[in-house]
């Protein structure tokens, strides 16, 4: 039987995570009017790259994912991080 791998430290302040903004994005979408966490404590930067995303699954004909981010604040390192919100909203037929 393998036993699970056991971490004795935190990781590194500055260690880079990586998110799985897809994953989050195709919950969301298959829950519409749901709101989905995709991930906490994210900086800011990456929130307005994350914004910029044109490609599917944020953006598709029948609509797309909105982004929000809530309990936002600046840390003593002087980054503002917030935790990211997604929802998916569909595309309003008018005619």
């Amino acid at each position: 039987m393998t036993k699970g791998r056991i971490v004795s430290e935190l990781p590194s302040p500055r260690r880079d995570y990586v998110y799985n903004w897809d994953a989050s994005a195709l919950l969301a979408q298959q829950h519409p009017g749901s709101v989905v966490c995709a991930a906490e404590r994210v900086p800011e930067s990456k929130v307005k790259s994350l914004r910029m995303y044109r490609r599917a699954p944020f953006r598709q004909a029948d609509g797309h994912i909105q982004i929000n981010v809530r309990e936002s604040h600046v840390e003593e390192d002087g980054i503002r991080y917030g935790n990211v919100y997604m929802v998916w909203v569909p595309e309003t037929q008018e005619g």
